[in-house]
């Protein structure tokens, strides 16, 4: 029950910022393949986080490291998510925009707050605030073809 209530709640949450709204499915269909990144983060679950990029799916982390394909980015996650320091700490989403591209094609904006996260020499980042540039194509399905990750750095602490 509270997986629906929190799932009604997020879905009422979504802006829409194009003249032409998303159906209602094609906007659930969506948030949940977010929600399966935020969650295949928050377990390390390399598949379930990769689960919806396209087969040459172009991805580049906040760091500008780039991979090209599902299975060269889930090969990149595997090894990232097995890193401690980088796995420290919780992650909150805190916002997610639909923009409608055409029937076809939808940008997916989302800005992520992450908490007690370290540096590789165990330093804490303190909070890190990241945005996700998410562009999904629909041929069968939903898939992500191009994500882009964002970091907005603070000018108050040392750059991570």
């Amino acid at each position: 029950m509270r997986h629906i209530i929190l799932m009604i709640t997020f879905v009422l949450g979504i802006q829409t910022t194009n003249a032409q709204a998303l159906s209602e499915s094609d906007s659930l269909q969506i948030v949940n393949k977010i929600n399966d990144w935020n969650q295949g983060w928050k377990t390390k679950d390399v598949e379930l986080a990769c689960k919806w990029y396209s087969k040459n799916a172009d991805f580049t982390n906040a760091f500008g490291f780039n991979m090209i394909g599902q299975a060269e980015i889930q090969e990149y996650l595997t090894r990232v998510f097995g890193f401690d320091f980088v796995m420290a700490g919780n992650t909150e989403q805190t916002s997610l925009k639909l923009k409608k591209i055409s029937d076809k094609a939808i940008l997916v904006i989302t800005t992520v707050e992450r908490k007690g996260q370290k540096t590789v020499d165990n330093k804490s980042l303190g909070a890190r605030n990241t945005t996700h540039y998410r562009f999904f194509e629909k041929t069968d399905q939903w898939e992500i073809t191009a994500h882009l990750i964002s970091d907005a750095r603070s000018t108050e602490s040392e750059k991570h």
